[in-house]
């Protein structure tokens, strides 16, 4: 019988998991940018410690994401006829 084990997760990406968590319980636009802030620092931590790749790719994805969420409009657009 196979067994399977789990690999353990990489401490960098549980902080980013952590992050995300907290992010969305506090959605105010103070919160985003410090939010950035943070996921800069653990960018720069996951380097310094040769962190996989994939890591450090998804703290810029996410940081990627909530910089252009902030450009976008709160109220929808109006249409023209």
């Amino acid at each position: 019988m196979v067994e399977f084990v789990r690999p353990l997760m990489c401490p960098v990406m549980r902080k980013l998991i952590g992050m995300i968590l907290r992010m969305s319980q506090h959605p105010g636009l103070q919160e985003r940018g410090q939010l950035i802030d943070q996921l800069t620092e653990l960018e720069t931590e996951g380097i310094a410690k040769d962190v996989p790749w994939r890591t450090v790719e998804a703290i810029r994805a996410t940081r990627l994401k909530l910089r252009v969420e902030g450009l976008m409009p709160r109220t929808p657009l109006p249409r023209g006829h």
